[in-house]
């Protein structure tokens, strides 16, 4: 999300009430009744006094919800882990997964108008290991999704432009990149919070602008082998899809053939596989940020997409999955940037 976009928050919180409305509609528990459906009187003795009526059965207590919000299975099934609240790094938009001097890390990307920052964060208790600013090496810095395969990581901007970035000392370099998508067939300069769809297929818009296009949010690549010609995918938060990543000599290709559609326009916010390439989908508080399964993804006209429920965090945007645990970050237009850490077994 753009700093163009960053009144997006503060819209969307009129949608919180709603969600706590939902919430206690969620788990709200109905009396017992007697199974035939009404409590049967005895008949009062002819020389007695009528009895007084029965006080009515107490409602039961509402279900513990492990998640506020969500569905009662879903709370039943999720439950929030303890780890850090925050990160320094401001509106963190995207997160992957890279084993640094030997241990499993979380990179976490900021979006424009913060230079490329970063943090490292330890997956287990959320603390920040390192901070540092990827090179650019070229106007547009609307970092917005990040993905790893093998060392490198992949970083995509609202526009449609691709970076490669390696290891290097105690810091990354830029290896290769910005390169587009695609062609550039967008002319769309974008602005606003970029959730109208371009007409026609066009992938790509020009480097500089944000929120154009497709306006992607989120990049997410499978990390073992696939036998779908999709090695990813490209999030879209303008028509709600996600579109096919390719490889064409060398280089990540967006196709707009056989999108899969999630959600509505301005709602999709990032998308992540799990190390098994289990693929997943989150949405931002326009969709109630809402976390989605997608499987059969090999062969995006047949996938189905299934909703798990929502993961509340400010402004949901960043997703990373890792075994059953779901993280989720916020981008609420500044820093810090606040984090969860959910264990949802069986999703």
């Amino acid at each position: 999300m753009s700093r163009a976009a960053s009144a997006a928050p503060s819209i969307a919180l009129a949608g919180l009430a709603a969600l706590a409305g939902l919430s206690g509609a969620c788990r709200r528990s109905e009396p017992p009744h007697a199974a035939n459906g009404s409590a049967t009187a005895a008949a009062p003795a002819t020389t007695a006094a009528p009895a007084a009526p029965a006080a009515p059965a107490a409602p039961a207590a509402p279900a513990a919800s492990a998640v506020p919000g969500a569905p009662a299975a879903f709370a039943a099934s999720c439950t929030e882990l303890p780890f850090a609240e925050s990160t320094p790094v401001p509106e963190a938009s995207g997160a992957a997964w890279l084993t640094i001097d030997g241990a499993l890390s979380l990179v976490v990307i900021s979006d424009s108008g913060n230079d490329g920052a970063y943090v490292i964060v330890d997956p287990e208790t959320g603390v920040v290991r390192e901070r540092g600013k990827l090179p650019l090496g070229d106007k547009g810095d609307d970092l917005e999704g990040v993905a790893a395969r093998g060392d490198k990581l992949y970083v995509v901007t609202s526009p449609g432009w691709i970076r490669v970035y390696e290891r290097k000392g105690q810091g990354f370099a830029l290896t290769e990149g910005p390169y587009p998508l695609g062609p550039i067939d967008i002319e769309d300069k974008g602005g606003g919070i970029g959730d109208k769809p371009p007409q026609g297929a066009g992938m790509v818009c020009g480097a500089t602008h944000t929120n154009c296009g497709r306006n992607y949010e989120g990049l997410c690549l499978a990390p073992g082998r696939t036998s779908s010609r999709c090695v990813g995918f490209a999030a879209s938060k303008a028509d709600g899809h996600l579109y096919c990543i390719v490889e064409q000599g060398g280089k990540l290709v967006a196709v707009h053939p056989g999108a899969i559609p999630i959600t509505r326009p301005g709602a999709l916010s990032d998308c992540a596989f799990s190390e098994d390439n289990r693929l997943y989908v989150g949405t931002n508080l326009f969709d109630a940020g809402n976390v989605y399964r997608v499987t059969g993804w090999e062969d995006p006209p047949r996938a189905q997409v299934t909703r798990i429920g929502p993961l509340l965090i400010g402004f949901p945007e960043t997703l990373a999955v890792r075994g059953d645990i779901i993280y989720r970050m916020s981008d609420s237009g500044r820093a810090p940037s606040f984090m969860k850490k959910y264990r949802c077994p069986g999703q």
